[in-house]
């Protein structure tokens, strides 16, 4: 039996405009409003953003496209969605939801102290 017989449909996005913005709720976190000024005054200021930006563009953001668009393509979650593409790539997945966690985690300590 095909295991995706009874599995109820996942849900959608209802618009473009709703997806933008859980995507932006999603990057723009407290790491960007409180933690880069702080980044920016400790590394030596404008110096910084130079190297920044030069792996915000050829590293980030290229990330990013590519999360979004597996996530687009599978419409599965992040384990299943590198589990569809291939089963030995379910580890970066699994990899991914870790260092979510440990992130949550300094959030939430964040979030404590403020």
């Amino acid at each position: 039996q095909d295991p995706e017989e009874g599995a109820q449909p996942r849900e959608k996005w209802a618009n473009n405009m709703e997806f933008i913005l859980s995507i932006a709720g999603e990057i723009i976190g407290l790491g960007n409003v409180w933690r880069f000024p702080y980044l920016c005054y400790k590394n030596g200021g404008g110096v910084f953003l130079i190297p920044y930006c030069v792996f915000l563009f050829f590293c980030g953001i290229p990330v990013f496209f590519l999360e979004t668009a597996l996530g687009q393509y599978t419409s599965e979650g992040g384990v299943t969605a590198w589990r569809k593409i291939c089963p030995m790539f379910e580890g970066v997945g699994i990899a991914s939801q870790v260092i979510v966690v440990y992130l949550n985690i300094y959030y939430i300590v964040v979030l404590a102290w403020a």
